[in-house]
């Protein structure tokens, strides 16, 4: 009896807890709906809040550190995922990224066998002087030994001033002697193209990487070398293309178009945040045939590109619908050395499409209420939709993963990296007994098979029947990574051109068409929504 009176007395008292504990909380959301405030009363708000915070929180908190957590809550409050505050080091890197230029020796850098290893030598750096070649294993930079060292970290240890020098020691394949060299750092620069072949007989392919501050010169070079080449037709692939400066996206597109033409606009609320971006020189390369190729994470500049080419009728776009970033940031340089980006602006086709992925509100019963899309009609006719990304013309390449590839994923699970480095073993073992003599290859049965040794070796128990099913994808993997011990980056590359799949559609496309109208001929009949308003 005296058992069940305890228990009675906790249920009451866990009643009243709860109670009050709702009376307290609808007591706070009365008093934090949002009321108007003066500029005066929410500086004095904010002063307020802070003090009490410094004087009164539980744990101690230095005044400095209160005003940055101050600062970071405002941007975090925009609710814009665009604007962020850059500490110093992201500062640096986001240098690097726009103007594609950094201070160091010239190589690229891959882990294998837990050593920093060689896989790509730029062309007139200090590392191609001092003779660094491919496959060289990096084996103490400034009298540290490198095992185990992520890329990113030996990196750091390689990067310093101008001038500066490092020294370093490596080790050829078939060898254990080190040979010690001493690099002196210079600037390097990158180029935003990052790949270009002449394919398909006469067809120009070039990839951009990124819009840094010579993405325009590098993309206009490029295609001057593929017609010397003799491309007549092109393919121009932004497909994972995060985007960069908007200026060179405006210049890219520039270069496609003709003189007059709109490229884009963007519209803000500080001077020069609205401007009006027109063609102002004849295009370069008599308006041949031009394919381009998107996906969901091509964005930002590169959808400006994409949008311009495809809204004047110069391109053909082909693939996935793109990202959706129709924003344009600025970095503003604050006291401390550490930077603001900041949306700006928000930018639009010629049509004056936005492109701005936003979110779909739901209604009471769950569902995705039905939102507007306008569409958009260019000089030939052609219906395009506005919002939520660039939608290409002809839609290609795979939207999600095969249940096949989701059972090879679940199979793998967290072990990616063990994976890795079974691919990374299997591949270096290939490549030395079977010397490849070309990046173009067939992947076969006993190359399969070393793989799967190789995971064994790393505790990778990946069912059988899980790695049979999935062979298409083991034996692109598996490939490219074979092409890239024996033949460097570049041979990965041209390996990764031939055999992708939306590339040969392209290629297809373009085949015997002489003119950019010609191509825009076989675009599929659109069918545009009935929810549409058209402009």
């Amino acid at each position: 009896m005296k058992a069940w009176r305890y228990i009675l007395a906790g249920f009451a008292l866990g009643i009243g807890i709860t109670g009050g504990a709702l009376l307290i909380w609808r007591g706070v959301r009365r008093e934090a709906e949002p009321t108007a405030l003066s500029a005066a009363d929410g500086r004095a708000l904010l002063t307020s809040v802070m003090r009490r915070i410094e004087r009164s929180w539980v744990d101690s908190i230095d005044a400095n550190e209160l005003y940055r957590r101050a600062a970071l809550g405002l941007i975090e409050e925009l609710g814009d995922p665009n604007s962020q505050y850059l500490p110093t080091d992201r500062l640096q890197r986001l240098r690097e990224t726009t103007t594609g230029t950094y201070i160091g020796v010239g190589i690229s850098l891959d882990a294998r066998d837990g050593w920093p290893t060689v896989t790509h030598v730029r062309v007139g750096t200090p590392a191609e002087r001092a003779g660094l070649s491919i496959g060289d294993r990096l084996v103490e930079a400034g009298g540290k030994s490198l095992r185990g060292l992520t890329p990113a970290e030996v990196r750091d240890l390689i990067r310093g001033g101008v001038g500066t020098k490092v020294a370093i020691a490596i080790q050829r394949t078939g060898t254990a002697a080190r040979i010690p060299l001493e690099l002196e750092r210079e600037e390097i620069h990158v180029s935003a193209v990052t790949r270009a072949a002449v394919i398909g007989g006469d067809v120009g392919y070039f990839l951009v990487s990124t819009f840094n501050d010579s993405t325009a010169q590098d993309v206009a070079r490029v295609m001057d070398s593929l017609t010397t080449a003799g491309a007549r037709r092109f393919v121009l692939d932004l497909r994972g293309n995060p985007g960069g400066l908007l200026a060179q996206g405006v210049a890219v597109a520039d270069l496609f178009l003709d003189r007059g033409q709109r490229i884009a606009s963007t519209r803000g609320r500080t001077p020069g945040a609205t401007t009006e971006f027109v063609d102002d020189s004849p295009q370069r390369w008599d308006a041949r045939p031009l394919v381009v190729l998107v996906n969901g994470n091509t964005a930002s500049a590169a959808e400006v590109v994409a949008g311009a080419l495809q809204d004047n009728d110069r391109a053909l776009l082909v693939g996935r619908q793109t990202y959706g970033k129709g924003s344009a940031q600025s970095v503003l340089q604050l006291d401390d050395g550490a930077g603001l980006k900041l949306t700006s602006a928000r930018w639009y086709t010629p049509l004056g499409r936005s492109i701005e992925r936003t979110h779909v509100p739901r209604s009471a019963d769950g569902n995705a209420d039905t939102v507007a899309t306008p569409v958009y009609k260019t000089r030939s006719g052609r219906a395009l939709t506005g919002g939520g990304g660039i939608r290409p013309d002809i839609v290609a390449g795979d939207s999600g993963l095969s249940p096949v590839e989701r059972a090879w994923v679940r199979a793998v699970g967290v072990r990616v990296t063990a994976f890795r480095r079974a691919l990374t073993a299997a591949a270096g073992r290939i490549a030395a007994a079977r010397r490849p003599r070309d990046p173009y290859f067939t992947v076969d049965p006993a190359m399969r098979e070393q793989l799967y040794a190789a995971m064994r070796e790393q505790g990778l128990g990946v069912p059988r029947p899980v790695f049979d099913d999935v062979h298409d994808t083991v034996d692109r993997l598996l490939g490219q990574e074979i092409a890239r011990v024996q033949f460097g980056t570049p041979g990965a590359q041209q390996r990764a051109v031939r055999n992708d799949p939306v590339v040969a559609q392209a290629v297809e496309l373009l085949r015997g068409v002489e003119t950019a109208e010609a191509l825009l001929r076989r675009t599929p009949p659109g069918k545009p929504s009935p929810n549409t308003g058209t402009h």
